[in-house]
């Protein structure tokens, strides 16, 4: 039985949600300013899950993949925009399905205005459907370097052409994934595409070093994640990485988009942001909240706040209640 589903969201902590139900237990952090957007659509076809994600805002996410279960994940529309996603640290091809290594976190940046195609595939359900199209043996299990798998222009779009064309009917036609005919289609084209993909697709090779800085970068975030209301200037993050001012502030910029102490920023108003939503409105003071996150002026706080989502602190503090 088919079953197709579309929910949509107006802030980081919903998408975060949707995410968790998907088994995806990331951290996100919204990049850029305003309320973030977007739309899911979920479809339902088992053994299969086909999600496609719709972002309206750059967003970074951090964190572990679903465990017995291989993701593949895939730029819908990645002409549609100058900006390339990013994959710990590098910039992913226009042509390439990724985040298919399940050993591996997900370090991942989207720009705005992006599309994704996501489809699961429960490891022990792949076996059967492997060896039924000619692959006896194949379970999953890929090298443990393959993470991102280039494919050509005609074999990438054929797959994005069919993945649109499911997510359409989905959306117009629901009840017709539930026909065997339909059922018999996706059987027979999607899962065919995605192994072939798969077993015959090379792999990028890992490259004799990590991109620039990259390494320097994701230590700094873990440091900044473990301590996120620490009192730290980003002379002490020098220190604590053990890197010139130059470095590290070329590093994020190069991966995230600006600087460490604008990241740290950011990473300081999504955690008053999760206090407020999870307060008492009737017993806490926001300036002591922001306080303890290092935000010392309340109107620097509140306009950078409601820059950042779109909304006043006490706005979020009523939804609370």
């Amino acid at each position: 039985m088919s079953v197709a589903f579309t929910q949509g969201w107006t802030s980081v902590e919903e998408l975060q949600a949707i995410l968790q139900s998907l088994g995806l237990h990331l951290q996100l952090l919204q990049l850029e300013g305003g309320a973030l957007g977007g739309r899911m659509l979920l479809l339902d076809v088992p053994p299969l899950r086909l999600v496609r994600l719709q972002l309206d805002k750059r967003v970074h996410s951090l964190g572990p993949k679903p465990q017995g279960v291989l993701t593949i994940s895939l730029d819908l529309d990645p002409r549609a925009r100058e900006v390339p996603l990013r994959s710990h640290g590098q910039a992913l091809p226009h042509d390439s399905l990724f985040g298919l290594d399940p050993s591996r976190e997900v370090h991942l940046t989207l720009p705005k205005a992006v599309t994704l195609g996501l489809v699961f595939l429960p490891l022990p359900a792949l076996a059967p459907w492997a060896n039924q199209f000619g692959w006896p043996g194949f379970c999953g299990e890929l090298s443990p370097s393959t993470n991102v798998l280039p494919m050509s222009p005609f074999s990438s779009e054929t797959l994005r052409r069919f993945l649109r064309w499911l997510f359409a009917l989905a959306e117009k036609d629901p009840g017709r994934l539930r026909l065997p005919a339909t059922q018999v289609l996706i059987v027979e084209d999607l899962l065919p595409l995605l192994l072939e993909a798969l077993l015959s697709g090379p792999s990028l090779p890992e490259p004799s070093r990590p991109p620039a800085r990259i390494e320097l970068v994701k230590q700094v975030q873990d440091w900044m994640h473990d301590h996120p209301c620490r009192p730290v200037t980003l002379a002490d993050l020098c220190r604590q990485a053990h890197a010139s001012r130059r470095t590290l502030i070329q590093g994020f910029k190069d991966h995230l988009g600006m600087g460490p102490m604008a990241y740290l920023k950011l990473l300081r108003l999504h955690g008053v942001r999760q206090c407020l939503l999870q307060a008492d409105p009737s017993a806490i003071h926001i300036g002591a909240i922001a306080g303890d996150w290092g935000f010392y002026n309340a109107g620097h706080f509140a306009a950078d706040y409601r820059r950042l989502f779109g909304e006043r602190p006490r706005d979020t503090l009523r939804r609370a209640c």
